[in-house]
């Protein structure tokens, strides 16, 4: 996946501490791509056109992250449906993600959730360790490997986020003794744990070999877990700079699955997790 193409970068903002920082980290991101930042507020139907003072000044506040290229726009409309048909052309779409609307016990708001489960091109909800605190800018970019599609093309954009970032990527892969049956229920596996434990050494090492052929620069970690993806992942999150993770993967041992994984991953990451798919087609529920 290239993130070069010249497709903007969109965020939804408000006037919310998270959707600043999501706009710094979108304006950053921007300018790694040398692509245009939009910067877009959500009004209701029967909301004003004019730019407001804040937007204003937010949209001076990110240009200082080093994007040139950036505007802002008012737009009518739900948030979520206005930016999932930005997300149909876009390169990428952040949101923030401490949302007000969020259930309790959970982080991400309901704009945040729609846009993961959704949008066509890869989303990041942007989060530090608490409302008012920015995401970090230093450690690892952390990247969940499980051999799907969608996982090979996170595996490419944050070796291409780490390459021109210089830092560093911790690629992490799962295993299990469990697996799905074929009627649906779960059968246990007759191999020792050891052979388990070397068959993922192996298959990550693979997969990590053969891209990154791209950018043999990187120093890349590798993590073999057994454990379940989302917990595996979670504990990498406190010193992330940031989480990439496929929207759907493979069953099996290496489960990264959009509703056991992206999607607690972004309610729950104390970090920035950008959730990326293999295809530009529109994803189903």
């Amino acid at each position: 996946m290239s993130t070069t193409d010249g497709r903007p970068v969109v965020v939804g903002v408000d006037p919310s501490p998270s959707a600043r920082q999501a706009a710094e980290w979108a304006a950053t991101e921007a300018a790694r791509r040398d692509v245009r930042l939009q910067v877009v507020h959500v009004v209701g139907e029967s909301g004003g056109d004019e730019v407001p003072g804040w937007l204003d000044e937010l949209l001076s506040a990110v240009r200082k992250q080093g994007t040139a290229q950036a505007d802002a726009r008012v737009e009518r409309g739900k948030p979520a449906a206005v930016l999932l048909e930005h997300a149909r052309s876009a390169g990428l779409v952040a949101v923030g993600g401490w949302g007000s609307d969020a259930f309790p016990g959970m982080l991400a708001g309901s704009v945040a959730l729609t846009l993961v489960t959704h949008a066509a091109c890869p989303v990041a909800v942007v989060r530090g360790p608490a409302p008012d605190v920015p995401p970090r800018r230093d450690g690892p970019v952390v990247v969940g490997v499980d051999g799907s599609p969608d996982g090979d093309a996170a595996l490419d954009l944050a070796l291409d986020i780490a390459a021109q970032e210089d830092g560093e990527l911790v690629a992490v892969h799962t295993w299990s003794d469990v697996v799905p049956g074929p009627g649906g229920g779960a059968i246990r596996l007759r191999e020792d744990w050891d052979v388990l434990e070397e068959r993922a050494r192996e298959v990550l090492a693979q997969h990590v070999a053969d891209h990154q052929r791209a950018h043999p620069e990187v120093h890349v970690e590798q993590h073999t877990v057994a454990d379940r993806p989302v917990r595996a992942l979670l504990r990498q999150a406190g010193a992330a700079r940031l989480l990439v993770v496929g929207h759907r993967g493979q069953g099996g041992f290496t489960g990264m699955l959009l509703g056991s994984t992206s999607q607690v991953l972004v309610q729950y990451a104390s970090c920035p997790v950008l959730v990326v798919r293999s295809d530009g087609a529109a994803p189903t529920a």
